[in-house]
């Protein structure tokens, strides 16, 4: 596993454009959580939702992309079945390629939110629960999308499939997910609203750490009075814990699968 772990993380970190988008992102959030300096510690406001949106677009992108590319690129190159013929587990093939990815995009994302702490504190601004916050969700949120990327990338035939269905996967879960969300709340009835309201962020991470977010905050009240018994739970200890384990699930399903398609894979090795 930490042969694995380290070979992943060292081809990771080389890449181009992946120190490309820690400096995009880098820039991005320190001029972003600057602004919102000067504004109550905690609470959820126009500037740290901004913060939050740009994780929320630019994160899910980038560990799809890095994850599932690079490992349709050793499937392709011939380099995984060379690897599945050595006498390594399956299962520790899986955690060290996946341990890899992670170390390297959270070095990334911590890259970014240290220049974006470094901001703040040049301009005066005062350092908020919600940055340290935002850090471990973007954190959580990498290492779930990192987890689809690596299932992703053994599917795919190749460097080019494997694209397609990154850009796929982000655009659904990113862009027209919410989307679809609001015309069913539209047109189910009153009595379903909550059902569907928590089986969308059952459904969807990223969903999952926006509300998630909202609700350490405690600021749910956001999500109007419909839902104020169910903000209510979700800003409770229990309602955490769901999240937490949610959040789980999402990384450990795609990781089973990647380890069956491994197991199968080496059996033909």
């Amino acid at each position: 596993m930490n042969t694995a772990t380290k070979y992943q993380w060292m081809m990771m970190i080389r890449s181009k454009w992946l120190i490309t988008f820690a400096v995009l992102f880098a820039a991005l959030s320190s001029t972003v959580i600057a602004s919102s300096g000067h504004e109550a510690s905690g609470v959820f406001t126009r500037s740290t939702a901004a913060l939050l949106n740009l994780s929320l677009l630019l994160v899910p992108l980038v560990s799809l992309l890095a994850g599932s590319l690079f490992i349709a690129g050793e499937k392709e190159d011939g380099r995984l079945s060379l690897i599945l013929t050595y006498p390594i587990s399956t299962r520790s093939l899986t955690l060290g390629l996946y341990m890899g990815s992670c170390i390297s995009l959270w070095t990334v994302v911590a890259l970014g939110y240290g220049s974006a702490s470094i901001a703040l504190f040049v301009t005066g601004g005062t350092w908020s629960t919600f940055v340290f916050l935002s850090f471990v969700l973007t954190i959580i949120l990498t290492s779930i999308f990192l987890a689809i990327a690596l299932f992703v990338g053994l599917v795919a035939s190749n460097r080019l499939q494997a694209l397609g269905i990154s850009l796929f996967i982000w655009a659904f879960f990113v862009l027209f997910y919410e989307f679809i969300v609001l015309f069913l709340l539209s047109v189910v009835p009153k009595q379903w609203t909550i059902f569907l309201f928590a089986l969308s962020i059952i459904l969807n991470p990223v969903e999952l750490v926006r509300v998630w977010t909202v609700a350490a905050l405690k600021s749910s009240a956001l999500f109007g009075p419909q839902l104020y018994e169910w903000s209510k739970w979700a800003e409770s200890a229990s309602g955490q814990l769901t999240f937490i384990a949610i959040a789980c699930i999402w990384i450990i399903v795609p990781l089973f699968l990647v380890n069956v398609w491994m197991k199968r894979g080496k059996r033909y090795a």
